[in-house]
C-alpha cells in the first residue's frame, strides 16, 4: 500500500470519527430536552397530596430503612384516556376506580415494570404508581399524555 493511500484512509477515519462524535452531541442535546420542561399548566394540583412516603420504597427486605435513604422528588401526570387504577402492576389485579382523562394525579417520577398490557394504542409491560382516592396503586404508563416534577 502506498504512503498516499494510507494518508486518505487515515483522513478518512479522522473525517468519520468526527462526523460520529457531531452525530452523538446532536443526539444528546435532542434527549436532554424532555417534557418535564414543558410550560407547566396553571393552577394547583387538582388531587390530593399522597400520605405515603417515598421512602417507604427505599426499604430493604427486612423492612428497615438504610441511612442513606432520602425523599425522592415528587412527580404528577395526567392520562389521554379514562385508565384503570390497580392494586398491582398488572392487568388481572383488582381494578379500584378509573381515572378521568385529563386529571392531574400525584405519581411515582419512575416508570416500573410489571404485566404486559395494551393500552392508548401501545402493547408496553411498564406501569406508572399513581395516587388517586386515597390509595396507592398502578395505572398504565403508555396512556401517560403529560408529566412533570412538582418538586
Amino acid at each position: 500500500m502506498s504512503k498516499f493511500t494510507k494518508g486518505v484512509i487515515l483522513v478518512m477515519k479522522k473525517f468519520f470519527t468526527a462526523i460520529g462524535v457531531i452525530a452523538a452531541a446532536f443526539a444528546l442535546s435532542l434527549s436532554a430536552a424532555s417534557p418535564a420542561a414543558a410550560v407547566r399548566p396553571p393552577g394547583p394540583i387538582d388531587a390530593p397530596t399522597p400520605v405515603k412516603s417515598r421512602i417507604e420504597s427505599a426499604a430493604t427486605v427486612d423492612g428497615e430503612v438504610p441511612d442513606t435513604a432520602v425523599e425522592q422528588r415528587t412527580c404528577r401526570a395526567r392520562f389521554a384516556e379514562g385508565v384503570n387504577h390497580r392494586r398491582l402492576a398488572e392487568v388481572g389485579a383488582t381494578i379500584l376506580e378509573v381515572i378521568p382523562a385529563g386529571t392531574w394525579v400525584p405519581v411515582s417520577c419512575e416508570r416500573g415494570a410489571g404485566g404486559e398490557y395494551s393500552a392508548c394504542g401501545l402493547t408496553s409491560d411498564y406501569w406508572m404508581e399513581v395516587y388517586w382516592n386515597g390509595a396507592w396503586g398502578y395505572s398504565a404508563w403508555s396512556c401517560v399524555s403529560e408529566w412533570e416534577y412538582t418538586s
